[in-house]
């Protein structure tokens, strides 16, 4: 009996390490176990290759406050009023998350670790824009050798180096959803066939190439590839330390596909001040990193004849930094887009009854985007009541004064916390988007309202 007490207490105490994760070193976290876990009252640390199953439900109401606006041909412009992942109503009850993993460490030497997660939420992942193909995806399988000292190697499909963001764990952050920069452009939407390609008046009077999907049968790529990436975690003095990753991918995101014809290489570097010794959320920190993403995305245009092969480079960087110290935590990122702009979703589908949500992308290397966020959080209630403000900007297209378009966004919001990352969550998003050059766009744009969410978490 006492050696079962004690396996379970190594267990929790792995569970709540891996779980409550924050501003903190997620190359580290995500991709290798700790050597050893000192349970509550323990003094000796231990070292368990027990299986640790763990996982989180993430359960929201949202309300959109825009309007939606139908053409006179039955298209529906508006797709940015509508709740994703469906696009279909403007509010509703909904399962976003809901994920379930297994991680641990293969050996006793601690030298092979592994960690596998599903997900089976009404999310991107499952239900990109209404297009439901199936009912779980694995989202996460990989598994790590750490047999060289500083430098560690993962293979598999996993996180990709990149942004803060799109990096940590989603059920740790209080907002709902990603700021405009990271939920566009960063957050992949992969298609492979499209139609042919747009100007003028068909793509908003746009002088830009795009290119519109003509089906959508993958899920959203959720900030994943799969492949290979050597990385550590290096100490430089008794309290910082620099984190490094180099990654190359496939380029398919969540997917078993296995070819590498999208080849993309990830590269991050970070600098971070360790202020306490704690793991996990309220590991207190400042933290500076950059990161940068190149690749190249492969699309086949049929005019109806004839099948056309477009290579379009994709590349993504960033800097930004975190603090975090006596509940006080402020962030800060700045992003840019360079090559395979997403422009939104557009409806295919003339009957003003039903839509079609495709996706529409600018491919040449002369688009870009760029924009950010800073955060700021304050707790209250020390580990227990927090209030919080965000503001994020992206400036889509500035190089087609037709195509350009401005997004503002401010959210504000509480969160109260039961035990760890479960908590309750409430935001308020007020939004807005201007079409400088574009007066017909803007008078679609002026039906964007803001966007009221409530978000239960629960993890175990």
């Amino acid at each position: 009996m006492k050696y079962v007490s004690k396996t379970k207490s190594i267990s929790l105490a792995l569970l709540v390490s891996c779980a409550q994760l924050g501003a903190a070193d997620w190359l580290m976290l995500q991709g290798s176990q700790p050597e050893t876990v000192a349970p509550k009252g323990v003094n000796v640390p231990y070292r368990s290759k027990t299986p640790k199953l763990w996982g989180f439900i993430q359960a929201n109401y949202k309300q959109d406050r825009g309007n939606v606006q139908i053409s006179p041909t039955g298209v529906n412009q508006t797709p940015f009023s509508l709740l994703n992942p469906d696009l279909a109503d403007q509010s509703g009850f909904n399962v976003f998350r809901a994920r379930l993993a297994l991680r641990g460490m293969a050996d006793n030497e601690n030298l092979v670790n592994y960690f596998i997660m599903t997900e089976f939420g009404n999310s991107g992942v499952n239900n990109l824009a209404g297009h439901r193909e199936v009912a779980t995806y694995f989202t996460d399988a990989s598994v790590t050798l750490k047999h060289v000292p500083y430098a560690k190697l993962r293979v598999g499909m996993f996180k990709t180096p990149g942004s803060e963001e799109g990096l940590q764990a989603v059920f740790v952050s209080p907002y709902i959803e990603f700021t405009s920069m990271t939920n566009q452009q960063l957050l992949e939407r992969q298609i492979t066939e499209v139609g042919t390609a747009q100007t003028g008046a068909q793509a908003g009077g746009a002088s830009t190439v795009h290119y519109t999907s003509t089906t959508v049968d993958q899920p959203i790529a959720a900030f994943r590839d799969t492949g290979a990436q050597v990385f550590d975690t290096v100490p430089i003095t008794d309290t910082w330390s620099v984190s490094y990753a180099y990654m190359y991918g496939n380029g398919n995101g969540i997917s078993m596909k296995g070819s590498d014809k999208q080849a993309t290489h990830y590269g991050y570097l970070a600098l971070e001040d360790n202020f306490n010794g704690k793991r996990g959320y309220y590991h207190e920190s400042m933290k500076f990193y950059g990161w940068i993403q190149d690749g190249e995305r492969t699309l086949l245009s049929n005019d109806g004849t004839t099948t056309t092969e477009i290579n379009a480079n994709r590349q993504r960087y960033g800097l930004g930094m975190t603090y975090y110290q006596n509940g006080l935590r402020f962030e800060a990122e700045y992003m840019k887009a360079k090559g395979m702009i997403f422009t939104g979703a557009k409806d295919k589908d003339p009957d003003p009854l039903k839509e079609d949500w495709q996706f529409q992308y600018a491919v040449g290397d002369e688009n870009t985007a760029d924009g950010g966020y800073v955060n700021l959080q304050y707790e209250i209630v020390p580990k227990k009541f927090e209030v919080f403000g965000r503001y994020d900007i992206m400036d889509r297209l500035p190089n087609d004064e037709k195509a350009q378009r401005k997004f503002k966004t401010a959210t504000l919001g509480f969160s109260y916390r039961f035990k760890g990352a479960t908590r309750i969550d409430v935001n308020y998003a007020f939004r807005d988007a201007t079409a400088p050059g574009n007066v017909n766009a803007q008078k679609v744009l002026d039906n964007m309202g803001d966007r009221v969410s409530v978000q239960l978490t629960a993890a175990f």
